[in-house]
């Protein structure tokens, strides 16, 4: 194992927990059912789909049972349908805009809008204008993107994506991402909502 890997395995392992995690629900693989073959706590297995502190040796025994790599996990290409969707021309009613306020943290990006709480998690609903190429980012949740106007590009890790108005885009936040502007004349208008489940590891 060279250092460059060892420093890029280490680098995300909240993205590795994730895709780690859709593999073993496309195995069809419960949480317990890992752990068994595993020779794990289920707790283990929770705290690494999480992206929390996990062993190397218990990463590869995990790995191991689903039948993929680490490394494969980390240099794997996004599958469409499992990892991100395209929903084109959708038909959209009108969006209630709030006061815009300048995103410090990224000048190619003006953002506003609402945050709902809901039973199994967080919901973060905002209206973006996409000026120029926003930095690189990458969070917990699922992330639902709606062009309002103009057309917007996104890259998903090794995947790029063109919205035009009307379409959606559906993907895992944990995957980094770049929203830039792909009409080239004026800011292109999104409404952006990202849910962050709420989940809780059980302790036994």
């Amino acid at each position: 194992m060279t250092t460059d890997r060892k420093q890029s395995f280490y680098y995300d392992p909240l993205m590795l927990g994730k895709r780690a995690q859709r593999v073993r629900v496309e195995k069809h693989l419960s949480i317990e059912s890992l752990a068994q073959q595993a020779g794990l706590n289920k707790n283990t297995i929770v705290r690494f789909e999480k992206g929390l502190s996990t062993r190397m040796d218990t990463i590869y025994k995990i790995c191991n049972v689903l039948s993929v790599s680490p490394f494969q996990l980390l240099d794997g290409k996004l599958v469409k349908g499992r990892d991100y969707a395209i929903k084109k021309h959708i038909e959209s009613g009108k969006v209630q805009r709030h006061q815009r306020v300048p995103d410090a943290s990224d000048a190619g990006m003006t953002t506003g809008d609402l945050h709902y709480k809901l039973p199994g998690g967080d919901m973060a609903a905002k209206v973006i204008e996409v000026r120029s190429r926003s930095t690189r980012r990458s969070h917990p949740g699922e992330e639902l993107l709606f062009c309002l106007t103009g057309t917007i590009g996104v890259e998903i890790s090794d995947v790029k994506v063109t919205l035009n108005k009307g379409d959606a885009l559906f993907f895992w936040g944990t995957e980094p991402h770049v929203y830039f502007n792909a009409d080239g004349t004026k800011a292109v208008s999104v409404a952006l909502s990202i849910v962050n489940s709420g989940d809780e590891i059980n302790e036994e």
